[in-house]
């Protein structure tokens, strides 16, 4: 069995000698091509945005400026509060990637070149927010509720009805 082994920045990785591959927890370093390749939905396009900021990045989890980070979300709440803003003001907007492809150094282990990037055709929008969770508690024989914050995507539904809110308004004024 292959033992966990680190690189020069410190992340994990399990060697398999028969490809000459490194395998990270989110994707995968071909030594001899010099490429590394994320793991399907694990990098994405990423908008977080609000009426006064909007910022695009392109999430490559532990690697660029995502190093410590295997986690979209973690990653948002961290930059979040750098920039000291409260996480139920902006909705962020995810496009994952099927294929993402970097050129990379080996001796500094820094991406060099984006080479491949395939959407997976879809996007997602979240929002945190309070939502009720409910489940069975099986030692008291009950339905249990707790509320709970987090980041939940938004429906399609919800966003029909905040259109039809404005359905009655004459679109003159």
């Amino acid at each position: 069995m292959s033992k966990l082994e680190k690189d020069i920045k410190g992340r994990e990785y399990i060697f398999c000698e028969r490809k000459n591959m490194r395998e990270y927890a989110c994707c995968n370093l071909w030594i001899k091509e010099k490429v590394l390749s994320f793991n399907k939905y694990e990098s994405a396009a990423v908008e977080i945005f609000n009426n006064k900021i909007t910022e695009y990045f392109t999430f490559t989890p532990q690697f660029g400026r995502f190093e410590g980070f295997t986690d979209l979300f973690n990653y948002v709440e961290f930059w979040l509060k750098e920039n000291e803003i409260q996480l139920n003001t902006v909705d962020v907007k995810v496009c994952e990637f099927s294929a993402l492809i970097y050129k990379i150094d080996l001796d500094t282990m820094e991406l060099v070149e984006e080479t491949e990037r395939i959407s997976a055709n879809e996007c997602f929008t979240y929002v945190y927010r309070e939502e009720e969770q409910s489940f069975f508690d099986q030692y008291n024989n009950k339905d249990v509720t707790s509320k709970e914050w987090g980041w939940y995507e938004v429906n399609e539904k919800d966003e029909e009805d905040e259109e039809d809110e404005y359905e009655e308004i004459d679109p003159q004024f």
